[in-house]
Parts: C-alpha cells; structure tokens; sequence
C-alpha cells in the first residue's frame, strides 16, 4: 500500500495525526489555504455538447464559453486538438526554420518565403519557411531531443533522492522531451506577419518605437502582434522507455505476471508513441510516453491555458491541488477536517508531529493520487464529449508506436485547472502549472504571467530576460517564477516613452527564431529593415 492510501485510511478513522480527535475534526490552517487553489471555474449554467464532430455550447454562457466555461473548454479544446491529429501539427523547429529566408515582397520576389504559393502535399516541405507539418503527405519526422541524458546517479538510483522525492517532476523536467505543435491558423499569421525570423521580430519593436517617435500612435498600435481567435498550441511532455522503467512509472509485468508488450502502466497505461528523431546530435530514437500537456487557444486575449497530467504521475496534486469542474467529480472528504467540495484534489499533507500539540501541517509530495483513493469518476457530460468526438473510443491501442484519437490511453489522463486571468477579481494572483512541466516551481508557475514576457527587444532578441523568472529560490533552491499582473517596466520604458520590448502575444516559440543572416560577431543579424514585411490574408 502506498503512503497516500496509508494516510487517507487513517484520516479516514479520524486519527491520522498525534493531536486529539476533536483537533482532527477541524480544518487546519493549510487545508484552509486551499481556498485560493480551489475557485470553482465554471458557471453552473454551462452546457456543452458535440454536434457533427464538433463541440459545442449553449445557453447563456455560450457566447463567453472560454471565460465562463473554462474547464469544460479546456475539455472541449484536448478532444477537438486530439481528434485533429495535432500531433502532425507544424512545431517549432518548421515554424521557426534553422535558416529563414526573406519574406517575399514587391522588393523580394526570388529566393524568398511566399505564404500564397500553392502546396504539393506530395512535395518535400520549402526549405527556410514556416511548414505546417500536417499539409503534406509525409510529415517531417518529430525531433528526438530530450531536455537531457540520464546521468548515473540516476540509472542506479542514487541521484538527489531527497530532491527527486520531494518533487519527482522536476527530475522528469530535466530529462523530458517537450514538442510545442501549432496549428494551422497560428502558422499561417506567424508566417504572413513575418515573425518567424529574428529580422522581422527585430523590425517589429523597431518599426513600434520609429512610429511612436513620430506621433503616429495609430501605426503604433497598429504594429501590435494579435493572433487570431481560433490559434491553438498544444505543449506535449514525453519520457523515453528508459526514463520511465528506471523511475518505476511503467512495468514489464501486469499484476498476473503476463509480459506487457511494450511495457506501461497496467492499470492507467500512458500513451505511447515511437519517435525515430531526424538524427540530429543530442538525438535519443525510442519509444516515448506522453506524461502531460500545457495547451493555450487564443479565445481570450491573454489567452486560455489549462495543463493535461497522466493520472499516475507522481506529485500530480501536489502543492497547488488539481480543480477540475466539469470532467470528473471526486470526493471532496478524503482529508479529516476539511471539505473541498466534488470538484478539488487538495494536495496531501500530514502533521510534522515534532510537538506534542499544536503540529503544523506540511506537505506530503511526491505520492500517486489514486483514484481509487481520490474517488475520481468521469462526469457524464464529458464521457459524452470524448465519444462523440472520437476520443479513447477503442478497446485496446491500435499501435504503440503512433498517436491516434481512439487510443483507449486518453482516458487516464486529467485536467489540472485552467488559467484565463492574471489574477482573481478579488486580487488573488492566479496561477497553474503540470508537475513535470513547471518541475522545481509548480507551487508559483503562472502561465499567463509568464507568457506574457514573450517578447523582442530591436534586435528581435529576448526583450525580459528569465522567462518569467524572478530572483527568489524555494527551498531546495530552484528559481521560483512571477505570478500575477505583468509589470509596465518589463516592456515600456516611460521617459520618450519607448517600447523596450514588443510583446509577441504570448508565444515563447520566438526563442526558436534565427537570422536570415547573421553578423560576423554572432549577436545580432547583419541588418534589419525598418519595417516588418506583411503579407495579407487571402
């Protein structure tokens, strides 16, 4: 038996603490903390069905559904990318291509990018533009670069153990293989509002600050970067085989000793895929497992964020809960003292029971919320949303070594919360973070806070350096991260006043971007044009 299976059978006789029973009968102070995690997201009046394949809501929240609805449009928004193949999407490295070429304009007219050209799905993708993956017959290949090596203190199991048990994610975090997939909407206004160099971002802030000099307050303004409303990107997590068996989140051998082929987790499996790499170095070809997702559609204007967790990840509810509204109900009395309502996971905690009254409540990390345990149940309304899109509707995977809608893997996997403000109406900062993604900082990782530094200074570099880092470490001494509303210093600078950094609407994809041609001293690009090239949609 686990120690989080341990911890609720005795809260559930009342007697998981030292102190007296009466004192377990009443919420403590940390399990009160919890109210700031546990905001209940959606309207009660939100109703969301599929009609001809696709989702879609009614009633009075349905022309607000992002806002009103965040939880079951985050639900809505994984169905409708899963049953989209995003995974055939166009990522960063065809977005931001290694070597861009110009953006063809009545100035450029060869050897440039056209966003208007007709594309040959049977054709190899243009070499040095932006390529949505998913319009030709034979998608590029999937890079097979993962954030690191294992080291050996790893593979034998005597690395930071008192790190790693404290928060496995961020060990994964250093060893994972993250792929950011846009789609097709999100490229094409990459591509057409030349963005995907380091020239036409450079430009950008340029042409910003030249027409702010002048007066022109409406060109000004005009410049500012605004996706379209239907932009999605999807931020997928994976482990490889290796990774997963050494840190024991998948087994050879199902609980009858039958070999598990390939090996998984028997009782929640992940999702598998076989990722071959371009045979780039660093390049690590294998079969890998999706751990979790941090996906954002562009519905809102600073965007709708939620974060995807495997079930079983270690640490899933840890230190800032898992609040789910409209996908899966679960019981809210699973601690003494305290009750959190069908909708919140509260992170684990136990008293320190170094006095002999009076403990304080710590955190327990680092465990499995079972759902046995949680009481996890999928609601009705989004076991009807996954049918009818065609989610997880198989008996068995397919193939291991792909993707595919119907995979029956999808079921095991949850909604952390979602993000739709920098902070509550009541000041609250808001905050959301998947524990293998924001590994080491999940308890301030804002997404909302932190995308919105995205952003280039003239020389289409960076323009707030950190990617929402600030100078204060937790306690194990990873850098915590800003929460809340962004700050008018990050991007202006009040004298003139001038922009010091445009912001890219919230993409970090820019970090991906590459001069057309670089300057002998490698720092910037040889030359900028004054303005950034558009070309318009058709």
């Amino acid at each position: 038996m686990n120690r989080f299976a341990t911890t609720v059978l005795l809260a559930a006789s009342l007697t998981p603490f030292t102190a007296s029973a009466q004192q377990d009968l009443e919420a403590n102070a940390l399990q009160k903390l919890m109210l700031f995690r546990s905001f209940v997201q959606d309207d009660p009046s939100c109703a969301l069905s599929v009609v001809e394949g696709r989702p879609l809501f009614s009633g009075a929240t349905a022309a607000n559904a992002p806002g009103a609805c965040p939880d079951a449009f985050a639900w809505a928004q994984m169905a409708e990318a899963v049953s989209q193949g995003f995974w055939n999407w166009g990522i960063d490295q065809t977005v931001w291509p290694a070597m861009p070429l110009p953006l063809c304009s009545s100035e450029v007219r060869t050897g440039c990018c056209d966003p208007d050209a007709p594309i040959d799905p049977t054709a190899a993708p243009p070499a040095g533009c932006p390529v949505n993956r998913a319009d030709y017959a034979r998608p590029s290949p999937l890079p097979a670069r993962p954030n690191g090596s294992p080291a050996s203190g790893v593979i034998n199991h005597g690395g930071l153990e008192f790190a790693d048990r404290i928060d496995p994610g961020r060990l994964l975090r250093d060893l994972e293989l993250e792929l950011v997939f846009r789609n097709k909407t999100m490229i094409d206004y990459i591509y057409r509002q030349d963005l995907y160099s380091k020239e036409g971002l450079g430009a950008r802030n340029r042409a910003q600050n030249a027409a702010l000099a002048n007066g022109d307050l409406g060109r000004a303004q005009a410049l500012t970067v605004r996706f379209p409303a239907d932009a999605v990107m999807v931020k997928a997590d994976f482990l490889h085989q290796q990774i997963m068996l050494d840190q024991g989140l998948i087994q050879r051998t199902d609980a009858a000793g039958a070999a598990l082929n390939p090996p998984n987790d028997p009782n929640f499996p992940y999702l598998t895929v076989w990722i071959e790499g371009d045979g780039s170095e660093g390049s690590v070809p294998g079969l890998y497992y999706l751990v979790a997702m941090t996906n954002a559609s562009k519905a809102l204007p600073i965007w709708h964020w939620y974060a995807i967790e495997h079930v079983s990840n270690r640490g899933r509810c840890d230190y800032i809960g898992c609040n789910d509204s409209f996908g899966y109900s679960v019981n809210g009395r699973t601690q003494a003292g305290a009750d959190f309502g069908a909708h919140f996971i509260p992170p684990m905690i136990e008293l320190n029971d170094d006095k002999i009254d009076q403990n304080d409540p710590l955190f327990v990390a680092g465990e499995v919320y079972d759902p046995a345990v949680t009481g996890e149940t999928i609601t009705p309304e989004l076991a009807a949303l996954l049918r009818g899109m065609g989610v997880g509707t198989a008996a068995t995977d397919p193939d291991p070594t792909a993707i595919s809608a119907d995979d029956p893997a999808w079921m095991n996997y949850r909604l952390k919360g979602t993000q739709t403000t920098f902070t509550t109406a009541a000041g609250v900062p808001t905050g959301m973070g998947a524990t293998v993604t924001e590994g080491g900082f999940v308890n301030s990782a804002s997404c909302t806070t932190c995308h919105s530094q995205a952003s280039v200074d003239l020389n289409g570099a960076a323009g707030v350096q950190g990617v929402g880092a600030t100078w204060r470490p937790n306690l194990l001494g990873y850098q915590q991260v800003a929460m809340g509303a962004p700050e008018f210093a990050w991007f202006y600078r009040p004298g003139g006043p001038s922009i010091a950094a445009t912001q890219i609407d919230f993409v970090w994809g820019i970090f991906n971007a590459h001069c057309q041609k670089s300057a002998e001293n490698g720092s910037a690009c040889a030359s900028y044009p004054d303005e950034p090239t558009v070309v318009p949609a058709r």
